[in-house]
């Protein structure tokens, strides 16, 4: 099975005539960034494009508003929960975001460069992978002190005049959804745990024995961008043809599934093999339904899109600014 890697931006304007019709103000949402930890697999390599689309926007219109929706910060793809293993999450989680504002500083300095002009605003969504900023106070305390810029958490972002409705998605999908029916926060939903227990887990079962496979580790540093996951077996194939990573992969996830059984364990083999697929446009649609706005935005599924609803509204993905690596010849969604 051949593999091609696309990229996916919300927003990359070539030309300042596309933005400079826009007279009065304008909204740009960004998701799915995932800044790490500045390791092996922290692959967020846009500093630059994501500069120029602020300062460009910026420079073009006089009031403006960005919008953080979600996964902006990745405190769960990291080696560091087996690297410092039995130190409690909450404390592993604090050196990721310590790391995120030391490998990135080229982010901040976008947004502090953007906030320091009249009627320039930025909101933070949360998403799942950065839930942690919701609930302790100390991760963003770190931005705040590092660059002065003050990041509020919030679980949705709504403007009544202009009909817009966003929020990250992961409240829609039921292995990553970070909060129970009674609003209740989940510390460490399903989701963290496939990833840290099976993904995580897989990448340092690699790095033990590479010695014995004759594999360099980062050679599968891409792993959390094979879309769709039920594509990774076949993935590691092509880096291993004697199967050797596949069957490591499989042990992971089967060491997992036997520990979690029931309920959790059908949904974790279902989501690794493909059969399940958070529903956003049936979200948006129930959204619309209840009038909560024209426009509704989520990110969260990294496949950009734009479509039309019933009675004018309009359901709009902001994708990710992550690389996908995909089998030849997927149809790919386009911006």
């Amino acid at each position: 099975m051949q593999y091609r890697i696309r990229k996916c931006f919300l927003f990359t304007p070539s030309r300042r005539e596309e933005i400079s019709e826009i007279r009065y103000f304008m909204k740009i949402f960004f998701s799915d960034l995932h800044l790490s930890d500045g390791k092996e697999r922290d692959d967020f390599q846009f500093h630059k494009e994501f500069d120029e689309v602020v300062k460009e926007c910026s420079e073009a219109i006089k009031k403006i508003e960005v919008v953080l929706l979600g996964d902006i910060f990745d405190l769960i793809r990291t080696q560091k929960y087996y690297e410092f293993e039995g130190i409690p999450r909450e404390e592993i989680k604090l050196m990721v975001m310590t790391d995120i504002t030391e490998q990135h500083t080229p982010f901040f300095e976008t947004l502090r460069s953007f906030i320091a002009k009249p009627d320039h605003i930025v909101r933070y969504i949360i998403g799942n992978h950065d839930f942690a900023t919701y609930l302790d106070s100390r991760l963003l305390q770190l931005i705040q002190v590092k660059y002065g810029l003050s990041l509020t958490p919030e679980t949705y972002y709504r403007d009544e005049e202009l009909e817009i409705w966003a929020e990250h998605g992961h409240r829609y999908d039921t292995i990553n959804n970070t909060f129970n029916k009674d609003g209740a926060p989940i510390e460490y939903c399903l989701g963290d745990r496939i990833v840290v227990e099976i993904v995580d887990k897989f990448y340092q079962e690699v790095k033990k024995r590479q010695e014995e496979l004759g594999i360099d580790p980062a050679i599968i540093n891409d792993l959390d961008n094979v879309r769709p996951q039920s594509a990774i077996p076949n993935w590691l194939d092509s880096i291993d043809e004697v199967g050797r990573l596949r069957q490591m992969y499989y042990d992971a996830i089967t060491s997992f599934v036997v520990n979690n059984a029931g309920e959790v364990a059908t949904l974790t083999w279902d989501f690794l093999t493909g059969k399940y697929q958070p529903d956003l446009l049936k979200a948006a649609r129930n959204l619309a339904r209840k009038g909560v706005g024209k426009y509704i935005i989520f990110g969260h599924t990294h496949d950009s899109l734009t479509k039309k609803l019933a009675k004018g509204t309009r359901y709009l993905n902001t994708g990710t600014w992550r690389k996908f690596i995909e089998p030849k010849g997927r149809p790919s969604t386009s911006m």
